[in-house]
């Protein structure tokens, strides 16, 4: 008895739905006019806040402690940076000639190694002296200098402005260090 009224609930949970699809097809649809896609302008090629063209500032620093001293300083096309959002003890600003700030970009510490031990099942963190970090800025055209940041102090003031002047008008890559 069970088992036939199993069969009436499926074969009714089945039927409503074919039935009310078909009256549903039947239903004659007007056809709307299609719309033209709304035009989208091209980004310029300067557009630094889109990831895909434009140009970034390639910065290679030398970080310890107390200092950070530059390794790579370069304009280059393609990618900028990717560090929006995140957070960290790490930070550069790119700030223009009255000191605004024109866009900050935050990284995890630098100096930190972390390492996980399976055995122990714990994370160590080990401090280093010194690291090698390269970063891709967003190229602004009015950037002065790029401050430094570590655990809130800053730890250097690099100047990119005659980097900037040095290659208007240059072919891509341009570099002075």
């Amino acid at each position: 008895m069970l088992s036939r009224r199993i069969r009436m609930l499926v074969l009714a949970a089945v039927a409503v739905p074919l039935a009310m699809a078909g009256s549903v097809a039947a239903v004659p649809v007007a056809a709307a006019p299609a719309a033209p896609a709304p035009v989208q302008p091209a980004p310029p090629a300067g557009d630094y806040t889109d990831p895909h063209k434009g140009s970034h500032l390639r910065l290679g620093l030398l970080v310890s402690d107390s200092s950070a001293t530059p390794t790579i300083l370069e304009i280059d096309r393609g990618f900028t940076s990717s560090l929006r959002g995140s957070s960290g003890p790490f930070t550069l600003r790119l700030r223009d000639s009255a000191g605004a700030v024109l866009d900050t970009l935050t990284a995890d510490d630098p100096l930190a190694l972390r390492a996980y031990d399976s055995k122990q099942n714990v994370h160590r963190i080990q401090r280093l002296k010194e690291a090698d970090v390269v970063v891709d800025l967003p190229f602004i055209d009015t950037t002065v200098t790029v401050e430094v940041v570590l655990d809130r102090r800053r730890i250097a003031t690099i100047d990119v402005s005659s980097l900037i002047q040095g290659c208007q008008g240059k072919p891509l890559p341009c570099a002075v260090i």
